[in-house]
């Protein structure tokens, strides 16, 4: 059984994030002794801002890739080439102005759930959970345990939970979230997977899936299972803005604790991209801004044409020689 949870119309007075519909199937589910699995896709860090009224995901009007809202100062920022754009009052597809910004972790719907179910034992599997081989270990003896599982990624492949009579995905908006051109393929392969791992196992098994833009076509693609017209619209996406299978898609990234030169290496290599490109028939783009990971500055070249290996064989002896550059072709 399917339940598809609008959180604009069906919110607790836990969290925004947590239906009544939820906190019903799980009370249920506890009650007749069986355990409840609660997907989260990752952590994350940034908060998406989306249109209540008509399900509008903001994206990079380069690259087709859903943007973050960043503080200080407030802004929507594209995690590929650094564009950014000022928060609008309005919503950019329909012009009414009730936008949100969503986020949620993992941590934050243990301690949620934690506080509402008091005598259920609960286990939160992510990565932060399980850092020390001695944690790794007592995981399979947490899940025998537990009766509400909250995880990531991680959980939809490896395990065999018994008895999973519920299956609840938290913010499903915030799964085609990710700064990826192909993430709304992978999220619907993800869900597919979860729902899909589990529902064998045991007949009467209820998917509680939540969202605040149920509107929106991907997300009515994902929780319909509507394959057709995902694939349609998910080609015709890729063919305007240049991804495969249309054209190859490779990354160029270069570090280094040092800003100033992170950012000259990239442009020197940029330049010798440029040259090589004498007809200009290859995309070549210079991220706008550097993002700081590890205590390095990282800076981007993203490149799109038919045939991007040839090509990049210009740079081949950087690529090399060089331990600070990748090089991802996708």
């Amino acid at each position: 059984m399917y339940y598809i949870v609008d959180l604009q119309r069906d919110q607790s007075k836990l969290s925004r994030y947590i239906s009544n519909t939820l906190l019903e199937k799980i009370q249920n589910t506890l009650e007749n002794k069986k355990k409840t699995l609660v997907y989260i896709n990752r952590r994350w860090e940034y908060n998406l801002l989306c249109c209540l009224d008509c399900g509008h995901l903001y994206k990079c009007k380069n690259c087709d890739i859903t943007m973050s809202v960043h503080k200080n100062p407030e802004k929507l920022v594209c995690h590929m080439c650094w564009y950014t754009k000022d928060l609008d009052l309005r919503c950019e597809k329909c012009s009414w102005s009730n936008l949100q910004k969503v986020w949620v972790g993992t941590e934050q719907v243990e301690k949620l759930l934690k506080s509402h179910f008091k005598e259920a034992k609960i286990f939160r599997l992510d990565t932060d959970s399980i850092k020390t081989k001695v944690q790794k270990e007592s995981v399979l003896q947490n899940i025998l345990e537990s009766d509400i599982i909250i995880g990531t990624k991680m959980i939809t492949t490896g395990f065999d939970f018994a008895d999973i009579a519920l299956i609840a995905v938290i913010l499903l908006e915030q799964e085609i979230g990710i700064p990826k051109y192909n993430i709304e393929e992978i999220s619907y392969n993800n869900i597919k997977q979860l729902i899909g791992r589990w529902w064998r196992q045991w007949e009467d098994k209820e998917v509680v899936i939540q969202t605040f833009i149920s509107s929106n076509d991907t997300i009515k693609s994902i929780s319909e299972y509507n394959y057709k017209d995902f694939v349609t619209k998910t080609l015709e996406e890729r063919k305007l803005f240049s991804y495969p299978p249309y054209k190859d898609f490779a990354v160029l990234e270069s570090y280094d604790k040092n800003e100033a030169k992170s950012l000259e290496f990239c442009k020197i290599l940029k330049n010798k991209l440029d040259y090589a490109n004498e007809d200009k028939k290859i995309e070549i783009t210079l991220g706008q801004k550097w993002f700081k990971k590890a205590w390095n500055y990282h800076h981007k070249i993203i490149l799109k044409w038919e045939n991007l290996r040839g090509f990049l064989e210009v740079i081949r002896y950087e690529v090399i020689k060089n331990p600070k550059l990748s090089l991802t072709f996708e």
